[in-house]
């Protein structure tokens, strides 16, 4: 291995991001060897590797998350809601700002 104390401060980085763009080479190139390895192994043995893997089957993946249903609403516009979760909106900002407390938008 190479003495790296005798490189630049600009050599050493040039290296790092050389080293940092073989490892992610490698390492796909290593995830796919290691999967057909793995795939040819199941197959002679006469297993599918979704089998043994336990693998969920096709369309149970998981489902997007929906927003749930409002929890607070802005006393002065009926139509603003908010669900309770994230980040607050300005309109609720505002009201706790003012002195308002939190229970009293409440759905």
């Amino acid at each position: 291995m190479a003495d790296l104390s005798q490189y630049t401060l600009p050599e050493l980085y040039a290296l790092q991001k050389e080293v940092t763009a073989q490892i992610a080479r490698k390492q796909v190139t290593d995830k796919h060897d290691t999967l057909l390895a793995l795939r040819q192994l199941a197959q002679d043995r006469g297993f599918d590797l979704h089998e043994l893997l336990g693998a969920a089957p096709a369309g149970k993946g998981n489902k997007p998350k929906t927003a749930g249903a409002a929890q607070y609403k802005n006393p002065a516009d009926a139509s603003q809601t908010w669900t309770g979760r994230g980040r607050k909106p300005q309109w609720v900002i505002d009201f706790l700002a003012n002195g308002g407390e939190l229970d009293t938008l409440k759905i």
